[in-house]
């Protein structure tokens, strides 16, 4: 019973990993030396692990300009939901 548990316990794990690893996510950023600008986005699709790739491109992006914000969550940007 207890490896029956452990093995469905298992499974549900790297099934989670997978499922989370497989979202469509997007970076919406602002850049402070065009404060009327609208807010941008940049897409991370298809990739095995794209909210590593979007958390770096922020990461970098608040390094290179002091004062942008830039946040990263689930789904596609919305011009990109129309395709």
């Amino acid at each position: 019973m207890r490896k029956l548990f452990l093995s469905a316990l298992f499974v549900v794990a790297v099934a989670g990993m997978a499922w989370a690893a497989d979202h469509d996510r997007h970076a919406s950023f602002t850049d402070p030396k065009t404060p009327n600008a609208p807010e941008q986005c940049k897409g991370f699709y298809g990739s095995d692990d794209n909210l590593t790739a979007c958390a770096d491109f922020c990461t970098q992006f608040r390094t290179d300009n002091a004062g942008a914000v830039c946040a990263c969550d689930d789904g596609k940007c919305p011009a990109d939901d129309l395709h």
